[in-house]
């Protein structure tokens, strides 16, 4: 399984409605995604379906990892 979404993008901040969907390829039946390192930027949450989305509240760059898992858990 690989994830294909590899940079978001940019948001203003205090707008809300923030929304991008992270995807992945391969995999055996549903795929679930979470963070495995780093802190997502204030204000965004993201989906066990993979989506980011929320209202940023900061400025700045931010490194994360997103783990997408399938019901094999490959």
């Amino acid at each position: 399984m690989a994830i294909t979404t590899a940079t978001l993008v940019d948001w203003t901040v205090n707008q809300p409605g923030y929304s991008k969907t992270i995807t992945a390829t391969g995999g055996t039946g549903a795929t679930t995604f979470s963070t495995s390192a780093g802190t997502l930027p204030s204000g965004l949450m993201l989906s066990s379906g993979g989506l980011l989305s929320g209202t940023p509240t900061v400025t700045s760059s931010y490194t994360f990892t997103v783990t997408a898992t399938d019901t094999v858990a490959a």
